[in-house]
């Protein structure tokens, strides 16, 4: 299988700070890679130099691609556009085939974005103007797609629908993402790396279906017994992901502590 990207030996000095050493991997089509890091660790300058945005100090990166999709954790300041007016700009760059559904118009409708197409980007919300951000890549048709703590100010829908989003795109392009918790995301990485040892671990493929339930609680306390990476919260609600032969296990100690399913969902 051919190799789409490759860190050689990438160090990043900035200031005087050296943030990472001798960083050094390489991704397939199939790889879903998961960038761990302490704050301050660089994890995000990292991804800027895999996606070409900055330079390594030392070491170099190769790209047998030139459509890299990048997902800034912060969507850029100043620009003056409606939601509308920027996204249509974009796909008007990216040609779609004929016959096929719109990709701007079925990822508005994925992400719930119809009611603020009309609002100036400077007036949206965090969770907004990620959803843009988040657009504005898949657009392009990316062979390799870059995700700087993709859920920041995602509700727990949007986050779902990124979920699924990237489930299509898994198998086909490499895809690497930062996340500050353990959590659904995860759940989809082949393998994490460490950025403070430079060490990256191949995690077990999963074999098996899983499934989200999305549930309405109580108390928080009530779901104690699930792992922190298998949960979201949002507010009352809670979205876990579970492996599809254990799902009728907890979903029976969910009724137990008078949870609600709200829904059950299989996915790949």
């Amino acid at each position: 299988m051919s190799v789409v990207l490759e860190a050689c030996n990438v160090s990043k000095n900035i200031g005087g700070k050296q943030l990472f050493d001798n960083i050094s991997f390489s991704c397939t089509s199939e790889t879903v890679l998961f960038v761990q890091g302490s704050n301050g660790s660089g994890k995000s300058t990292l991804l800027k130099i895999l996606a070409g945005i900055y330079e390594p100090s030392e070491g170099n990166v190769i790209r047998n691609t030139k459509k890299v999709g990048y997902v800034p954790e912060h969507f850029p300041k100043g620009i003056r556009f409606q939601v509308k007016e920027y996204l249509s700009l974009l796909a008007s760059f990216h040609p779609i085939d004929k016959g096929k559904e719109p990709l701007l118009a079925k990822y508005v409708q994925i992400f719930g974005l119809y009611p603020f197409l009309t609002t100036s980007l400077a007036a949206c919300s965090k969770g907004t103007k990620q959803k843009v951000g988040i657009i504005q890549a898949l657009l392009m048709h990316p062979e390799l797609l870059i995700l700087d703590e993709p859920f920041t100010g995602l509700d727990l829908e949007s986050q779902q629908a990124l979920v699924t989003v990237l489930q299509e795109f898994r198998g086909n392009i490499p895809i690497i993402f930062t996340a500050h918790d353990e959590g659904p995301i995860s759940q989809m990485a082949s393998d994490v790396l460490h950025i403070e040892t430079g060490n990256m671990i191949s995690s077990q493929t999963k074999l098996n279906r899983e499934r989200w339930i999305r549930v309405q609680f109580n108390a928080k306390k009530d779901l104690d017994f699930i792992q922190s990476k298998q949960i979201q919260f949002d507010g009352n609600q809670a979205f876990i992901i579970v492996d599809q032969e254990k799902s009728d296990a907890l979903l029976l100690q969910l009724l137990d502590r008078n949870c609600s399913i709200l829904e059950v969902k299989e996915i790949k």
